[in-house]
């Protein structure tokens, strides 16, 4: 059982009092009395059986225990008001979804369709995480995550939307300087671009048409997929990229498509979120628009 906690309002006179130091002041900004704002800091000290403020000549001193509290309670309110909002926003098909997606997905993939999502479904609202590493659920308030890989995230619901396929690409300049590969194992004669993340990548390519992987030193790789489109546009050499990243560069010509796209692992993307979150109505809705646009996609 929780222990009885003190009134919102009398965290809330608190608030201010620690910020202006002045009961006046405060009761002012509260539009109540100085006397209804002095029994709601009674209140609390009679709660927490200490004194929060010392009367001092030119004001009002917070003693530790109000610091100890100021330090917490505004992130806390925050929290709790987020929380409430949440609920209230629930209503008639909405709520709120905070989303872990990695930087390239969201902005090659998720934001460009938000218009349709909010079109289907205009009361939810999607709060994007940015997330480089392992989606990790335990404290950070997300409720779901879009990952690359394999099913076998613990205490979590997984759905797959879709596989990738990957394509060479490099830019005209590229061309124009050294020459169009003639065939995909004279890929092996330019630098190579990679993404650190998808390591074998490279050596899966030449590996699934029969060839022979290329040298390491031939790789250069880079942190993000949006770092390595802007080599491979800027001439560094030929990237591997996901077909659905450079979809957009490819038509306005800015990267030029050197072979067929390959899908060449079973991993794919999907929408995992922990066992618990699943009745969320933001998720809910959230769910079924991403799973209609996997149906779409294929």
């Amino acid at each position: 059982m929780r222990r009885n906690l003190p009134s919102l309002p009398a965290l809330h006179a608190f608030e201010m009092v620690y910020k202006l130091q002045s009961i006046s002041a405060a009761a002012n900004a509260l539009a109540l009395t100085q006397s209804a704002v002095s029994k709601k800091i009674q209140a609390l000290e009679s709660y927490f059986d200490q004194p929060l403020f010392e009367r001092r000549a030119n004001g009002l001193a917070p003693t530790a225990a109000a610091e100890l509290l100021w330090a917490r309670l505004p992130h806390a309110l925050d929290e709790l008001e987020g929380v409430m909002q949440e609920v209230l926003s629930s209503r008639d098909g909405g709520g709120v979804i905070n989303l872990a997606v990695f930087p390239t997905f969201a902005t090659k993939w998720l934001v460009p369709r938000l218009p349709l999502l909010q079109e289907a479904h205009p009361g939810l609202t999607v709060n994007l995480k940015i997330q480089l590493g392992r989606v990790d659920f335990g404290g950070t308030g997300l409720d779901a995550g879009i990952v690359f890989g394999r099913p076998g995230w613990p205490q979590c619901e997984h759905h797959r939307l879709f596989g990738e396929t990957l394509v060479p690409v490099c830019s005209p300049g590229f061309i124009a300087r050294h020459g169009r590969p003639t065939s995909m194992a004279r890929l092996a004669d330019f630098t190579l671009l990679n993404q650190t993340s998808r390591p074998d990548s490279w050596p899966n390519w030449f590996e699934a048409h029969g060839l022979a992987a290329p040298p390491k030193e031939k790789i250069l790789d880079f942190e993000l997929f949006s770092m390595a489109v802007e080599a491979a546009k800027a001439g560094l050499g030929i990237g591997l990229l996901p077909a659905m990243f450079v979809a957009d560069e490819i038509q306005r010509q800015a990267l030029v498509e050197l072979f067929e796209p390959h899908q060449q692992s079973d991993s794919a993307y999907y929408l995992i979120y922990p066992k618990r979150k699943a009745p969320l109505q933001g998720l809910i809705s959230f769910r079924r628009w991403m799973l209609e646009q996997n149906a779409n996609q294929r």
